[in-house]
């Protein structure tokens, strides 16, 4: 697909991108891929660098709600919710989680920094250490600085570790189609 630019500069064709996995067989995970491969981001992120952080945290927000409507419209027995805190004593929230009480979704949004990514994967498996989780990463464009090649070396280190943790994890970038 070629890259359609606006008048205005903006991308009209974004997409999350697979870019690592840590299951071949597991159907739960092969929903939420195709749910969220299907999603057109570049209303979202077609022109958010160089906003300031207050714009681009609202469109990350505006993101995460259409993620999470998305998510509901698909996999409707699982409940969603957006800035989960699953042990309140612990103020870290889980910008989607999903559940149906059994299986437990969890997934993070984060520029391509393999720092954030990393620290986000460590904490929330830590969060659920007696719960199979299946972990999510997308990550939508930084700055030009920020190393995507290493970001995508921590997704595979990441998929490793789920599969010894008995977890299952997906990381994603979100690019232009």
């Amino acid at each position: 697909m070629i890259n359609e630019i606006d008048e205005y500069g903006v991308v009209s064709f974004m997409r999350p991108v697979l870019r690592t996995k840590s299951a071949d067989n597991d159907s739960l995970l092969e929903s939420l891929i195709s749910c969220i491969t299907a999603l057109n981001c570049a209303s979202h992120f077609g022109n958010h660098l160089g906003r300031l952080q207050t714009e681009q945290a609202t469109i990350v927000r505006s993101f995460q709600y259409a993620l999470r409507n998305a998510l509901a419209h698909a996999l409707p027995a699982m409940t969603w919710k957006l800035e989960h805190l699953p042990t309140p004593s612990v103020k870290d929230s889980i910008d989607i989680f999903g559940t149906d009480g059994r299986t437990h979704v969890v997934i993070e949004l984060d520029k391509h920094r393999a720092d954030q990514v990393t620290k986000k994967f460590v904490s929330r498996s830590a969060m659920f250490e007696r719960d199979k989780i299946h972990y999510i990463s997308i990550c939508y464009p930084g700055t030009d600085r920020m190393n995507m090649t290493e970001c995508i070396k921590y997704f595979r280190y990441c998929a490793s570790l789920s599969a010894r943790l008995g977890n299952v994890y997906a990381g994603f970038i979100i690019q232009p189609a």
